[in-house]
């Protein structure tokens, strides 16, 4: 059985103020006997077939893709210097790799359309400007991730980048919490919650602003979470 989730995200916002809906996922994820359901995350269309593909071919009896916005671009991504489309089977990957030469900034892991649209979109191009040095991964399928063997998980997740991380995510917190373990980097992710109340209707870029999760408000919020690391790095030395 697949459940389209077409309608679930911030940015159906736009067809009146209960579409604005991030809980969906949440009611999904850790509801379920282990392999039986696998929740889909894509967050641009090239993702959407390779996911499914992968998905398929590990039998569940429920998958549950959450589809992209039909309007939105393709990015080139290797212009932008972002990993292919496949990489999304392994369920998280990074999306662009802390240069290993320069002390890393700190790790980002993002989830859901209209969030990565945003950053990459938005908040990107500020940090790639401000010379920013940042690991970001894109979660693509929480259960695909747990079907690979540990030793695999721990190669492309290391439970050390896990501790460090500061999460972005159009969904609930919740689903954000295998990927961020820290109680600093759970206070410091944004989700559409963080202000504390539901999300109005409006255009999908005014939703996002509402909830502080369109570009220039996660480069601030990424910016002052690396100031808060580095000033923590400092005390520890």
């Amino acid at each position: 059985m697949i459940v389209v989730c077409a309608h679930a995200g911030l940015k159906t916002g736009e067809d009146g103020p209960t579409h604005a809906d991030p809980q969906a996922l949440q009611v999904f994820q850790d509801n379920f006997p282990r392999g039986t359901m696998i929740t889909l995350t894509p967050w641009e269309p090239a993702e959407v077939w390779p996911l499914l593909m992968a998905a398929l071919h590990k039998r569940p009896a429920v998958i549950a893709p959450f589809v992209t916005r039909p309007n939105e671009s393709v990015p080139d991504r290797k212009k932008l210097g972002l990993a292919p489309a496949t990489e999304a089977v392994r369920g998280i990957y990074a999306l662009r790799k802390a240069d290993p030469r320069r002390k890393r900034d700190g790790t980002l892991v993002v989830q859901e359309s209209g969030v990565a649209y945003a950053f990459v979109e938005g908040a990107l191009p500020l940090l790639d400007r401000a010379g920013y040095n940042l690991n970001v991964f894109y979660v693509a399928s929480a259960e695909l991730f747990d079907l690979l063997p540990a030793r695999q998980q721990a190669a492309i997740f290391p439970e050390e980048l896990a501790r460090e991380a500061m999460g972005i995510t159009g969904f609930t917190r919740a689903t954000l919490d295998r990927w961020v373990t820290s109680a600093a980097g759970r206070a410091q992710s944004l989700h559409p919650f963080r202000k504390g109340h539901f999300l109005g209707s409006g255009a999908g870029a005014m939703v996002l602003k509402e909830a502080g999760l369109d570009g220039p408000s996660q480069y601030r919020a990424i910016v002052k979470y690396v100031a808060a690391r580095r000033v923590r790095s400092r005390t520890k030395s």
